[in-house]
């Protein structure tokens, strides 16, 4: 009778093991997404934050232009003043320009927050569901990834969330992105 128990209690055992083993092995990947969320939230903002650069750096240079421009209008030579005008017209158009530029750039940042914000709150789903569970393995993994999924409001994000929970590492997953966003035609790909 104790000879039958212990194939059991062995195969009970190595079932368990097994369980935990997936549950590593699902987490290591749900970490993996956490990561690959803030890498390309981080790449995305770089990207913007050189633009926003730019505009403001176009805004100061136009400024300096426009000051001299104002200085020639005090100058008894029509032509010259003439010419001012024109040029003084054409910077404040380009100063509006590069303040839609500078406007447009810091929207990153409502973005950045947002996904930062969705990485956060999805991280603590599995913590939060497997709180009351002394067994993590008999949570419902498939449920908490649907709630993490859920919360995702760019197509981006849910992308993202998509090739990663198919076993994509995060260099295969990033160059897909890159591929995606290089291929979209304007205003189908949500990008905010």
């Amino acid at each position: 009778m104790s000879t039958e128990k212990a194939p059991c209690a062995a195969t009970a055992a190595t079932a368990a093991a097994a369980g935990a083993v997936g549950v590593a092995a699902e987490l290591r990947r749900f970490l993996e997404l956490g990561a690959a969320q803030l890498d390309a939230a981080v790449r995305e903002s770089d990207g913007r934050v050189d633009k926003l650069a730019q505009a403001v750096t176009a805004v100061a240079t136009d400024a300096r232009a426009l000051e001299l421009e104002v200085q020639t209008l005090e100058t008894a030579d029509a032509a010259r003043v003439t010419q001012a005008r024109a040029r003084i017209r054409a910077l404040a158009e380009g100063l509006t320009a590069h303040v839609q530029a500078a406007i447009t750039a810091l929207q990153f940042y409502d973005k950045l927050v947002q996904r930062l914000t969705h990485v956060r709150e999805g991280l603590s789903i599995p913590s939060d569901s497997t709180l009351g569970n002394a067994d993590p393995a008999r949570a419902d993994w498939n449920a908490m990834l649907e709630q993490v999924r859920e919360r995702y409001s760019t197509v981006e994000e849910r992308v993202l969330f998509d090739f990663m929970m198919r076993g994509l590492d995060a260099e295969q997953m990033l160059k897909a992105l890159t591929g995606m966003r290089a291929a979209a035609v304007a205003g189908e790909f949500e990008a905010f």
